[in-house]
């Protein structure tokens, strides 16, 4: 009896998971199932925007908030830390890999998946090694000088969208600046239109119903009016159709030439990408009394990226305002991630195909 007594303690020093899916409490399957759902809704065409910012098909980005959910899920110390493709991170692919090859192409999408890799074998590396306490010598100042300078340049590159004129190509300040003054004169009107119209909204409920799953209501409402009033056949630009079903298993080749170059891109993705996830994820935790293992971070992220990046998913971490919304929604456990990642799996089955219908 004693030799066998240390088991499940030492299972749950690996797999964290099985803590909570031991002692699973029935009164906190509410409120994971109704994170789980809202959050899902809230991911669907965030995750196809975030590819597109990477410079990948927005399907890739379903498929990254897939099987990285349910990895973290299992092996992650935070129990309400929603992690997926986000903003910086997808920045900082783009920016690594776009002068690499041409966004979009077979050579791109493979440097992303090996990009992935690289980050996740890192991470897991680094969490072994118990590195976790290095997130306390990155400077707050620095942190978010970062933080805000990425916003600035996340907002200009999507510039072009909302006023539905050409990308510049470039990923820089001063070149998606330079892009937006030789083209500002094409702006397309209804499109900056629509763009201003779901800013305001919005806006509006962050100010007046914060906790209002807003996005939701602003993508439901767009869609219904570009497809009720037939808008992209005005001018404005759609995702058009996404691929059905799940991606198949594959194993971008590697090279040492490939890896010295992807080093850079890696590393800033890497810290930026974990100290998100580790500050919302010590945030949520200080509030409900638990501790987050910052090395056990390190290997759930990191296995998440190297198992995923073997079925078309790119790097992923934790998200501020996902977490923030999972955690408003009700998110007791890591069983409302799987949930989200279920339902994702269920919309690339089948419902992919109701995301393009021709208007006639």
């Amino acid at each position: 009896q004693r030799r066998f007594s240390g088991g499940p303690k030492l299972l749950k020093g690996l797999i964290p998971a099985f803590g909570w899916l031991r002692h699973y409490h029935p009164g906190d399957l509410k409120g994971d199932l109704s994170a789980g759902a809202i959050v899902a809704i809230m991911l669907v065409p965030q995750s196809m925007a975030y590819a597109m910012l990477a410079g990948l098909p927005p399907v890739m980005g379903l498929y990254a908030s897939t099987l990285p959910l349910f990895i973290y899920a299992l092996f992650g110390s935070s129990r309400q830390l929603a992690v997926g493709p986000v903003a910086m991170v997808s920045l900082l692919v783009f920016a690594g890999l776009s002068s690499l090859a041409e966004p979009k192409s077979e050579e791109y999408i493979r440097l992303v998946l090996l990009l992935s890799f690289l980050v996740g074998i890192i991470q897991v590396a680094l969490g072994f090694l118990r590195m976790g306490f290095l997130v306390n010598f990155l400077s707050h100042a620095v942190i978010s000088g970062f933080t805000s300078a990425a916003a600035i340049v996340i907002w200009v590159s999507q510039a072009h969208h909302l006023l539905g004129i050409p990308s510049s190509g470039g990923h820089s300040f001063l070149h998606l600046m330079e892009g937006i003054a030789q083209h500002i004169g094409e702006t397309h009107s209804m499109t900056l239109i629509l763009g201003m119209a779901s800013i305001g909204v919005l806006v509006f409920f962050k100010q007046k119903f914060p906790s209002f799953p807003s996005p939701i209501l602003v993508v439901l409402g767009g869609t219904i009016s570009v497809y009720g009033l037939g808008l992209d056949r005005l001018g404005v630009k759609i995702v058009g159709e996404i691929p059905q079903g799940l991606p198949s298993l594959s194993f971008p080749g590697l090279g040492l030439t490939e890896l010295e170059s992807l080093l850079p891109a890696a590393t800033a993705i890497l810290f930026v990408g974990f100290m998100e996830s580790i500050s919302v994820a010590k945030l949520i935790a200080a509030k409900e009394k638990y501790k987050v293992d910052s090395s056990q971070e390190f290997k759930a992220l990191g296995l998440a990226n190297v198992i995923s990046s073997f079925f078309s998913a790119y790097p992923v971490t934790g998200g501020f305002s996902r977490t923030a919304v999972n955690y408003q929604g009700g998110a007791r456990t890591g069983l409302a991630s799987m949930i989200t990642a279920c339902l994702v799996v269920l919309t690339l089955l089948f419902f992919t195909p109701f995301f393009f219908q021709k208007t006639s």
